[in-house]
């Protein structure tokens, strides 16, 4: 799977890995993983990407599958809209969801933000 970046409205103007907006792991291989439900799943984990730019906008998600031929485009989809802060404006990071920890500790490379630490 390949991530790009996407308008937040119009499905055609999408961002080219040139335009040098994202950071990171643009595409993951799919890993079986068990879901919160401890059910065996496929997921891909871009456990890296970030956005550059200040703004709104969606990833557009781009499933291949690599063939004798070259690369075939299965199909895509185009996430929510995000919102991409100035350091200024940054209004802190969130806590790692119990998602995000299980698939940590069945051995995806992911970074888990740790506990808050009490103040001295």
């Amino acid at each position: 799977m390949c991530a790009n970046l996407a308008h937040p409205t119009n499905d055609s103007e999408v961002y080219t890995p040139t335009h040098n907006a994202l950071s990171g792991q643009t595409s993951s291989s799919m890993y079986k993983l068990k879901d919160i439900d401890n059910t065996d799943c496929a997921f891909f984990i871009f456990g890296d990407l970030s956005v550059k730019v200040e703004g709104d906008f969606r990833l557009k998600l781009s499933l291949f599958q690599v063939t004798i031929y070259g690369a075939v485009c299965l199909n895509s989809l185009f996430t929510n809209v995000f919102t991409v802060y100035s350091t200024r404006k940054f209004p802190g990071v969130l806590d790692s969801t119990f998602l995000s920890r299980s698939f940590s500790d069945q051995g995806a490379r992911i970074r888990i933000r740790k506990e808050n630490r009490a103040q001295k």
